[in-house]
């Protein structure tokens, strides 16, 4: 791609991304989770909006794994029944992180505009 096209593709005005639509998408998505997944989510979900705030170690530039996996455990023995289900374990640790990602991200884009 020659280096004005790039230029261009860079301009701020072409990077809004409609964060309500995306949102929207997102929910619609979320409501395939199988029963167990979706009561993870809520979970995932309000144990990220306690971190949703300047300063929080959600926003920090290298999130500390042991903040992660001490929320996950705290989600995982609100939901276990089986204290031996890896399994469920390793996904809140994959929702948890993903859910970590999408409010980075979306701070991120906020940040760039204000």
């Amino acid at each position: 791609m020659e280096e004005s096209m790039k230029r261009w593709l860079q301009l701020p005005e072409l990077q809004i991304v409609d964060e309500y639509e995306l949102e929207k998408d997102r929910e619609y998505l979320m409501e395939m989770y199988p029963a167990k997944a979706r009561l993870i989510m809520v979970l995932v979900e309000d144990a990220c909006d306690r971190l949703e705030y300047e300063g929080s170690p959600m926003f920090a530039m290298y999130p500390d794994r042991e903040t992660i996996y001490g929320i996950s455990k705290r989600i995982y023995d609100k939901v276990s029944h089986n204290d031996a289900d890896q399994n469920l374990k390793h996904m809140i640790d994959v929702m948890l992180c993903n859910e970590f990602y999408v409010r980075r991200s979306r701070y991120k884009r906020r940040r760039k505009f204000f």
